[in-house]
């Protein structure tokens, strides 16, 4: 069968692998149907890695934002039948660790994520004709365009972000970035409550777009310095922040910008050299800085958002893809022309 392999620094190839086979009772094999291209796939692409601890270091299948169909069940496997449509959860936990036993699936101590370098051997992703996966990975939607469905991974990572504000209900909620993420996490704030929400970002064609996904009110932080300006004074305008940029000239804004006493939810992930440098008003105004790592049990919530059309994520699909163009998609995922981009099979 065909997959997406990443050999090394630029180097991706749609090349021919061994078709995976059902090991264990408790798996599944799907048919992959679409694929979305995130951010931690780029960085592979274009660094052969993630920062200096994530390396690759053999070839890799890329890819962990996902839909297909089942094609076959093992033995324990209930709820689950070829024919189904399903959603992908990327992680699959080991259940049996002491993260894992009190519930705590994200921190799992000997955890496999569809496309990660972080083990070795490399766990492959499902940029390939089909994957065998854990039954607990698999979520059944019924009525679903795959590129909808492929979006559901992002938006739990979007979900976990509100989630660790806490309780949204009536809050007047910032986030900081306009991209796939900070637009998810403006659409899934407004579905989890929140009276209000503030897009800022410094490039005005994704700041229409956070209002397509549901923004209030949105400013090009470059082009009107003023409003931020405004929006620090008295201690702060927003009650709770979400940072979806990974600049730290913006989260320093944004803890300016957030109340005393708010949260300040940490999605975006610092590049080396990009962190913030000024903590004055994080060590003045009693903020809570959360870090966001994944997502678990957000995902059902999240998938059915988009079952329910609570959200609609296609205003962030810039461009689709068959998977043998998969350099043209990873091109096209570079230019900063684009917001999401897709392939499939």
């Amino acid at each position: 069968m065909k997959a997406c392999v990443l050999h090394g620094k630029g180097d991706i190839r749609f090349e021919d692998i061994p078709e995976p086979v059902i090991k264990e009772a408790d798996e599944v094999k799907v048919k992959i149907l679409a694929g979305g291209i995130c951010g931690s796939d780029q960085h592979y692409y274009t660094e052969g890695g993630i920062g200096t601890a994530i390396v690759v270091r053999e070839p890799i299948v890329m890819g962990h934002e996902g839909c297909g169909i089942v094609e076959e069940v093992g033995a324990n496997v209930e709820g689950l039948k070829a024919g189904d449509m399903v959603i992908l959860r990327p992680a699959r936990p080991c259940f049996d660790c002491e993260y894992c036993k009190v519930g705590k699936y994200s921190y799992c101590l000997n955890m496999r994520h569809l496309g990660s370098a972080a083990t070795f051997p490399h766990v492959q992703g499902l940029f390939s004709e089909k994957v065998v996966v854990h039954k607990a990975q698999c979520r059944v939607v019924k009525n679903m365009k795959p590129e909808v469905a492929a979006f559901a991974e992002p938006l739990g990572i979007a979900y976990n972000g509100v989630h660790c504000l806490g309780d949204v209900i009536g809050k007047n909620v910032l986030v900081m970035g306009a991209g796939p993420i900070g637009c998810l996490c403006a659409a899934a704030a407004k579905t989890l409550g929140a009276d209000r929400v503030t897009v800022v970002d410094i490039r005005d064609q994704v700041l229409d777009i956070a209002l397509k996904m549901g923004a209030d009110e949105v400013c090009n932080s470059k082009s009107n310095p003023e409003q931020i300006e405004k929006w620090c004074e008295n201690k702060g305008h927003f009650d709770c922040c979400i940072e979806a940029t990974g600049n730290g000239f913006a989260a320093t804004q944004a803890m300016k910008m957030t109340r005393p006493e708010g949260v300040v939810s940490q999605v975006g992930m610092y590049g080396s050299g990009h962190q913030p440098t000024d903590f004055g008003a994080f060590a003045v105004k009693g903020l809570k800085w959360v870090s966001v790592f994944r997502f678990y049990e957000e995902f059902g919530p999240c998938v059915s958002a988009l079952e329910r059309g609570l959200i609609d994520p296609l205003p962030l699909l810039s461009a689709s893809y068959e998977a043998k163009d998969i350099q043209k998609a990873m091109d096209a995922a570079l230019s900063p022309e684009t917001m999401k981009v897709q392939i499939h099979f």
